[in-house]
């Protein structure tokens, strides 16, 4: 009888121990989600700085029929939107998704940019966005595809 019961504790622990290999998906998702919305914060708070900062070296957005591939490629296309003060960009993810094994996510939102004309009107583009998401060797969300899709103008 007592290799049975011991044999029965063995399968258990296995499998208790299999079973927290695996991530919680909700809190994987709700980490997902805080650096999407971490993201738009520094983009906020420190233009260009903080958008690049955000993608992995290796990043790449898609824009206009093109597709930019880097921190320099990334930061060069989109240095002249930052530098107009009137510039701003903001976010917000509606839905995402999480890998089982963590390592990558998506997330899906609404996108909001204005600025002030030449004429001094007040421009506002909008729009959806897809944003693909791999962790770093050190454990961080890292962008690695952005998509915005403009609304119907």
């Amino acid at each position: 009888m007592k290799p049975l019961v011991s044999a029965v504790l063995w399968v258990a622990l296995i499998e208790a121990v299999g079973c927290s290999s695996h991530p919680d998906q909700a809190a994987e998702l709700a980490s997902l989600t805080a650096a999407d919305r971490e993201f738009a914060r520094a983009t906020a708070a420190r233009g260009v700085e903080g958008w690049v900062a955000n993608f992995a070296e290796d990043g790449v957005m898609l824009r206009a029929g093109a597709i930019v591939r880097g921190h320099a490629a990334i930061e060069e296309l989109m240095a002249p939107a930052f530098s107009d003060s009137s510039y701003s960009l903001s976010w917000e993810p509606e839905h995402g998704e999480v890998s089982a094994s963590a390592d990558l996510g998506y997330t899906v939102g609404r996108y909001e940019s204005r600025r002030v004309g030449p004429d001094g009107s007040s421009l506002l583009g909008a729009g959806r966005y897809v944003t693909i998401w791999r962790r770093d060797s050190a454990g961080h969300w890292k962008v690695v595809l952005d998509i915005g899709s403009p609304d119907e103008q």
